[in-house]
């Protein structure tokens, strides 16, 4: 059960990290750095991929 607590505090972490790097990745597109649109998918595809493991195994367990 503490595992599990564990867990959800450190992806709600990682999701506010995400949150702020897509920020970031949208303010530096709007001022024309072409990375920051590539920062805002390698983020998003990152978190993704995350919650897509852990909704996998989630649904392993029983």
């Amino acid at each position: 059960m503490e595992q599990q607590a564990y867990v959800k505090r450190l992806f709600l972490f990682s999701s506010i990290l995400a949150l702020i790097g897509v920020v970031l990745g949208i303010v530096l597109g709007i001022n024309g750095n072409t990375g920051g649109w590539l920062l805002c998918i390698l983020v998003a595809l990152i978190w993704g991929t995350a919650a897509l493991f852990l909704r996998m195994t989630k649904a392993e367990r029983p």
